[in-house]
C-alpha cells in the first residue's frame, strides 16, 4: 500500500508540475483538431480541420488561427510571421483524406492528419516513441535577448495513446 500511495504522490507531482494554472481551454468543435498555449500569455492557436463535402479541402488542409484572450478572446488570423515563423502547419505530403505537415517552428516532428467518416478528422504524432492523437500543446518560453521570450525551453504534448486511448502527456526539451 505504501508503494501505491508513493507512486500515486509522484505521478501527482510531476503531473501537476506539467499543467498550465488558470489557461481558459477554447471550445471544443467537432472540427477541432488541436490547439498551442505558451508561457508568454494564455493567447492560444488553434488548428481545425477543414472538411468540404466528407472530404479534406486538399487546398487548405487546416484552418489556423488565434484566440487572442488578451483581447477578450477574440478570434485573428495567424500573422504571416506567425505562420511563417512558428505557429503555421506547413504541408509535406498529401494523399487522400490523409496529410503530413510540419510546424513552421520545427521540423522535428510530423503532425498526420486522417480523416474517416467513422472517426472524423484527428491528427496525430509520435513523440518520445509514443504515437498519440494530439489535443493540445504547451510551449514553455525562457528568457531571450533583452528579456524577450522567443525560445523554447520544452514543448508537452498532451493527447491518448494511438493504441489504448489513454491519456497521455509527453515532455519534448528543446536545445
Amino acid at each position: 500500500m505504501k508503494i501505491i500511495v508513493t507512486l500515486f504522490c509522484t505521478f501527482f507531482y510531476i503531473y501537476s508540475s506539467f499543467s498550465q494554472s488558470n489557461y481558459p481551454e477554447p471550445e471544443k468543435t467537432a472540427t477541432r483538431l488541436f490547439y498551442i498555449q505558451h508561457s508568454n500569455n494564455h493567447n492560444t492557436y488553434v488548428y481545425d480541420a477543414n472538411i468540404k463535402g466528407g472530404i479534406i479541402d486538399s487546398s487548405q488542409p487546416i484552418k489556423e488561427y488565434q484566440i487572442v484572450y488578451t483581447e477578450n478572446g477574440i478570434k485573428k488570423p495567424l500573422t504571416n510571421t506567425q505562420k511563417k515563423l512558428a505557429y503555421g502547419m506547413i504541408l509535406q505530403e498529401a494523399q487522400h483524406n490523409l496529410f503530413k505537415f510540419r510546424l513552421a517552428a520545427s521540423g522535428e516532428i510530423d503532425f498526420y492528419l486522417k480523416y474517416t467518416a467513422s472517426t472524423g478528422a484527428k491528427i496525430y504524432v509520435t513523440v518520445n516513441k509514443h504515437k498519440m492523437y494530439l489535443d493540445k500543446m504547451f510551449v514553455k518560453l525562457k528568457e531571450g535577448f533583452l528579456g524577450i521570450k522567443t525560445n523554447a525551453e520544452y514543448v508537452l504534448f498532451y493527447g491518448k495513446d494511438f493504441y489504448t486511448g489513454k491519456s497521455i502527456i509527453e515532455k519534448v526539451i528543446m536545445d
